[in-house]
């Protein structure tokens, strides 16, 4: 039985996340969700690209925007890792401070994924990319994963293109469940050599 005062290694490892946050990138700062964040994520999930390429993250109304924040925020504690429970960072705009979307990653199996949105005024501009590549090393540094995957819908040609700007690489395509659909999806790898050594 443990003592009060000995913590558990997810205890560990959600405050060593803590303590690296947030990311400085060139134009984003990438943090912890905060249920202020509500209104913003309600109006991005909105959005006609959000509606069609991530219909499991649309929101009913702010109230159900409010219950997943919730459920996003407890699990930076528990599990506190991304190869148990999800952990998402809200993606801000450094030039103005708001919120344009959310990188995360969560359990795919027995490894970890990569998912990401950006808000339509910000796309075209490597946003995402930029997004993914920052906490794509975070990850790698604080949860000693080996490979990230990216998987996305065979017909999302911009998704697709933006995984290849953050450094992943096709490994396959198959047919599976996708956002609660039978769907063609293709798979991308990033390692952890591949992304560490391109930040140093």
């Amino acid at each position: 039985m443990l003592r009060k005062d000995v913590k558990t290694r997810e205890q560990t490892e959600g405050e060593m996340a803590v303590n690296q946050l947030p990311l400085e990138t060139r134009s984003l700062l990438l943090r912890h969700f905060v249920m202020e964040d509500a209104v913003a994520l309600h109006t991005l999930s909105d959005e006609e690209s959000s509606r069609t390429w991530l219909p499991s993250q649309v929101y009913r109304d702010h109230a159900h925007a409010c219950s997943v924040l919730e459920s996003l925020i407890r699990a930076y504690s528990a599990p506190g890792n991304p190869t148990k429970g999800p952990y998402v960072l809200g993606i801000e705009d450094r030039s103005d401070s708001t919120l344009i979307g959310h990188v995360g990653f969560s359990p795919f199996g027995n490894e970890v994924e990569v998912g990401f949105a950006i808000a339509e005024r910000s796309q075209r501009q490597g946003l995402a990319a930029e997004a993914i590549g920052a906490a794509s090393g975070w990850v790698f540094r604080t949860f000693g994963l080996k490979k990230i995957l990216g998987i996305t819908s065979a017909a999302n040609i911009a998704s697709m293109r933006t995984l290849r700007r953050a450094g992943f690489v096709h490994e396959e395509d198959r047919v599976m469940t996708f956002q609660g659909r039978e769907e063609d999806v293709c798979v991308y790898v990033l390692s952890r050599g591949s992304s560490l050594g391109a930040e140093s």
